[in-house]
């Protein structure tokens, strides 16, 4: 069919084309069309060759960044990610840290009745306390997970506005590991058992 300089409006020929058996969908030909790509614009994102789009990439994660940057779930849960490592450094200025909301930090007291005193920035399979040590490993796997991304700082992190939750216990010795993991679920069980009121919407782990 032609309509060239047509004298109908585009509403009329897609109704005069409806009426031909030949087509099943009609729709305007429309010219706002974009690709998409969702690229940070973090300083350091450009190298990270893991999670970009080289030919090298591992993950792609600029196609998941197309369908969602949030850090919270459809149902209002903030993505927690626990980092079981050497520890985080808990003054990097491109990490979003969990804390625990419920519990006073040095206090020496367990203000949420969850088992673990002073657990406020995390927890310590080593010396069974809250106090995180600082870890170069540790806090560039935070950084991958879970950096602050787009902010112009740093690298980008997989999930950008999700939490990083550190725990210490990256050992040869079971009873660390087993601890160390042992409060990851805590939390996540407490954030179950209380619709979200305490601990954390752990989702993944990692012990690299």
């Amino acid at each position: 069919m032609e309509f060239n300089n047509s004298k109908y409006s585009v509403l009329q020929i897609i109704e005069m084309i409806k009426e031909n058996e030949k087509f099943s969908l009609v729709q305007p030909n429309h010219n706002n069309v974009t690709s998409r790509s969702t690229i940070p614009n973090d300083l350091e994102f450009p190298v990270q060759w893991s999670v970009g789009t080289s030919a090298t990439a591992r993950i792609f994660a600029p196609e998941a960044w197309d369908i969602s940057t949030d850090g919270v779930t459809l149902t209002g849960d903030t993505i927690v990610m626990a980092v079981v490592d050497g520890g985080v450094d808990l003054n990097h200025i491109d990490l979003n840290l969990f804390k625990n909301k419920h519990e006073i930090p040095n206090n020496g007291i367990d203000d949420d009745n969850n088992g673990y005193v002073d657990d406020y920035d995390g927890w310590s399979a080593y010396s069974q306390s809250g106090n995180i040590e600082n870890d170069d490993h540790g806090t560039h796997i935070a950084g991958t997970m879970g950096a602050k991304t787009n902010n112009s700082e740093g690298v980008a992190g997989i999930v950008w506005g999700g939490l990083i939750l550190p725990i210490n216990a990256s050992s040869s010795l079971e009873s660390v590991v087993i601890e160390g993991y042992g409060y990851a679920l805590e939390l996540r069980s407490t954030y179950n058992e209380t619709n979200g009121d305490s601990g954390a919407f752990v989702v993944a782990t990692n012990s690299s």
